[in-house]
C-alpha cells in the first residue's frame, strides 16, 4: 500500500489543501471527473464540465485524442460468455459449456490474477562490479564532428561486438538491419537476447520480421515480450500507458540510450 494511502488511515490525518498555483500540485478530483466526462461523452462533455467547474483547460486536443484511443472498458466475463453462446445458437451449433464463474470472481486473488515475472531462461551475464573507467559519449544526428559515426552505426557496432548478452527496450522497433544483427548474434555467436516492446508496437515489429528470412532455429536464443506503461485505472475502464524508455544494453558493460529508434 502506498504511503499516501497509509497516512489516510490515521485518524488524526488531515489532507493538506494544495492549489494549482503551488509547485506540489499534481492532481485534483475535479480534473478526474473531467477526464471521465471526456471518455464517456467526448470533447463536448469535457468542455462543458471544465466550464461548469471553472477549471483551466488542462488537456490539449492531441492529449484528448490519445487518451480516448488508449482507453478500453474492463472485460465482463459473463457478458462475453453470453455473447459467445448466443453466436453459437445463431449458427445452429450447440453452445460450448463455459466454466461456472465462482461467486468470488470479482474479488482480488493475487494467486489467480497476477503473473510472475518471466525468468531469464537464456541466462545472464555474471559480470560483477565494473572495475574499469566509466565513460559517457554523446552522439547526435546529424553528427557535430566531421568523422563522428552515425547513430545507427554506433548501435550496430555494439550489437556486432556482443559476446555475453543483449537487452533491448523499445517503444517501436522496425529497423530490419539492426534486428538482423541481433539475429546473427543470437544464432552465430549464441548470445542470449531479451527484447521488450511496447504493446502498441508489436504489430509493426512483426511486419518487419515478415520481411526477413527467420526460422525457429535462428531465433531460438531470442526472447521478445510486450508490456504497457503505467496505466490509469477508473471505475469505467483503464487508460493504457505507453512504454517511453529506449535503451540497448550489451554484455552488462555498455548501454546506449536516447531518442533514437
Amino acid at each position: 500500500m502506498a504511503e499516501s494511502q497509509l497516512s489516510c488511515l490515521d485518524e488524526a490525518h488531515v489532507n493538506e489543501r494544495v492549489t494549482e498555483a503551488q509547485a506540489a500540485f499534481y492532481y485534483c478530483e475535479r480534473r478526474r471527473a473531467a477526464l471521465e466526462a471526456l471518455l464517456r461523452g467526448g470533447e463536448l462533455a469535457y468542455r462543458e464540465l471544465v466550464k461548469k467547474e471553472q477549471l483551466r483547460d488542462f488537456l490539449s486536443s492531441r492529449e484528448q485524442q490519445a487518451l480516448r484511443a488508449a482507453w478500453s472498458p474492463y472485460e465482463d466475463a459473463a457478458a462475453t460468455n453470453a455473447a459467445a453462446r448466443g453466436k453459437s445458437k445463431a449458427k445452429g451449433k450447440a453452445p460450448a459449456q463455459a466454466p461456472a464463474e465462482p461467486c468470488e470472481s470479482l474479488a482480488y486473488w493475487p494467486d489467480r490474477s497476477d503473473t510472475e515475472v518471466p525468468p531469464l531462461d537464456l541466462g545472464w551475464t555474471d559480470t560483477g562490479v565494473y572495475r574499469g573507467v566509466s565513460r559517457i559519449t554523446l552522439f547526435t544526428h546529424p553528427p557535430k564532428e566531421e568523422k563522428a559515426p552515425h547513430l545507427k552505426q554506433v548501435v550496430r557496432q555494439m550489437i556486432q561486438q556482443a559476446q555475453k548478452v543483449i537487452a533491448v527496450v523499445m517503444d517501436l522497433f522496425t529497423d530490419g538491419d539492426i534486428f538482423q544483427d541481433i539475429v546473427d548474434a543470437a544464432f552465430k555467436r549464441r548470445v542470449p537476447v531479451y527484447i521488450i516492446l511496447d504493446e502498441a508496437g508489436v504489430k509493426l515489429f512483426l511486419e518487419m520480421c515478415q520481411g526477413l528470412e527467420l526460422t525457429d532455429f535462428r531465433i531460438r536464443n531470442i526472447r521478445v515480450r510486450s508490456v504497457t506503461g503505467v496505466g490509469f485505472y477508473m471505475p469505467m475502464g483503464k487508460i493504457k500507458g505507453t512504454l517511453s524508455s529506449t535503451f540497448l544494453m550489451v554484455d552488462g558493460e555498455k548501454v546506449a540510450t536516447g531518442s533514437y529508434r
